[in-house]
């Protein structure tokens, strides 16, 4: 099944070519929007961040870092997973309901 043929695709962010501290905040926003509409799946698009002038994923790493940071938990990443051949994260969220059932 090609993607375009999918009916309920995952929601995607796209952060690639932003700056670190930019895309940080975007993504914080949509994290609030997908805990909002229930959402369990996020897919950030980072690019592979070779594009540089350092060559190195500075993006895909502070995002990796972040989401693994309290603020990341605080808004619902479980866990995350690395797609795209690396230039991009399919993010696993908590769901609000979640905490009402275990407490």
């Amino acid at each position: 099944m090609d993607w375009d043929d999918d009916p309920n695709p995952l929601p995607e962010l796209d952060l690639h070519g932003l700056a670190p501290d930019r895309a940080l905040r975007r993504l914080a926003s949509e994290l609030r929007t997908c805990r909002m509409r229930g959402d369990r799946r996020l897919v950030v698009i980072t690019g592979r961040g070779y594009g540089n002038r350092l060559q190195e994923p500075i993006l895909r790493t502070r995002v990796e870092a972040w989401l693994d940071g309290p603020e990341g938990r605080s808004l619902g990443a479980l866990a995350w997973t690395r797609t795209a051949r690396g230039g991009a994260l399919e993010v696993r969220l908590a769901h609000p309901d979640d905490a009402r059932r275990s407490g």
